[in-house]
């Protein structure tokens, strides 16, 4: 049985730090109500708003649901992605189910570092420009680690892709349970 650092090891270290101030302002700001609006419908003080949004204090937890509750938000809470390398020449990570990235990210600008764009002059890919993000998806799935892939893939559009990407047959062996499953079909296999 693995130790609980192996296990450590295998689990996404990729959070989305979002802290509950900002996502208390965000969605109170985006409900149209005002701090005293919020508190008198959540049964709390203008004040402890006002501390919560600044981050000078936290709620318990079930108060912070009930604040964004009443703010017309949610809290999605999904367990970890675990990562497994898979073949042994050249192993590709596999993660244990896919993940949203907010769409500024999925669609923003990615530049590669050395880990998956050793040869060559650096480039940046446009992720809004299919093509560019169809590239940068077999760039990071056949060379990227983890960290790599959770930063750039945005598991919706790996969808949408997954039958235009060229990837090599380890790629597709390992990601087709994850991938295939909720599309079907396996993208074609590079020479």
């Amino acid at each position: 049985m693995n130790s609980a650092s192996d296990r450590r090891t295998e689990v996404s270290t990729t959070i989305r730090n979002v802290k509950f101030a900002e996502l208390l302002r965000t969605a109170r700001q985006a409900s149209g109500l005002t701090q005293a609006e919020l508190g008198a419908r959540a049964g709390v003080a203008r004040p402890n708003i006002a501390a919560y949004e600044a981050g000078r204090r936290q709620p318990l937890f079930h108060s912070g649901i009930d604040l964004l509750d009443v703010a017309g938000a949610g809290l999605c809470v999904e367990p970890p992605v675990q990562w497994s390398w898979v073949g042994s020449l050249r192993p590709v990570a596999v993660p244990s189910r896919l993940w949203r990235l907010p769409v500024a990210k999925a669609l923003g600008s990615f530049e590669p570092g050395i880990s998956v764009w050793w040869s060559g002059p650096s480039r940046r890919f446009e992720l809004a420009h299919r093509p560019d993000r169809l590239r940068t998806y077999e760039i990071v799935l056949r060379e990227g680690g983890p960290s790599d892939i959770e930063t750039v893939v945005d598991g919706l559009l790996l969808c949408e892709a997954w039958h235009d990407l060229v990837l090599p047959k380890r790629v597709i062996e390992g990601w087709t349970p994850v991938v295939g499953a909720v599309v079907g079909r396996r993208p074609a296999q590079a020479s």
